[in-house]
């Protein structure tokens, strides 16, 4: 998935340099507006739905934060009970050697 948003994050740069959009993802019909893409285009475009990629950055983020539940509470508006669902994964055994081999 990294690759992916790296090689989209390269194209949109390249694309829209000077946009106004502050959203992560546009494409032509949105580049000159600020509003933002559709589920639809994000799910077609990148192959998985825009909750997918939320959930994936809330575990990366308990995972990097070493499970920091303030954090990951005011980063992504969760509430505790919600945060702890991502922070409860950190210390899993076989959460974390699966991490480990991702990142080697």
């Amino acid at each position: 998935m990294q690759q992916r948003l790296r090689t989209y994050l390269d194209h949109r740069q390249q694309s829209w340099p000077h946009t106004a959009n502050p959203h992560l993802f546009i494409h032509y019909r949105n580049a000159t507006t600020t509003n933002p893409v559709t589920p639809w285009w994000i799910r077609k475009r990148l192959g998985m739905s825009a909750q997918s990629i939320r959930q994936d950055r809330i575990l990366n983020e308990a995972h990097a934060t070493s499970g920091d539940i303030r954090q990951v509470c005011d980063l992504f508006g969760l509430s505790v009970a919600g945060a702890y669902r991502y922070t409860a994964t950190v210390d899993h055994p076989g959460v974390s050697v699966w991490a480990q081999s991702i990142h080697d």
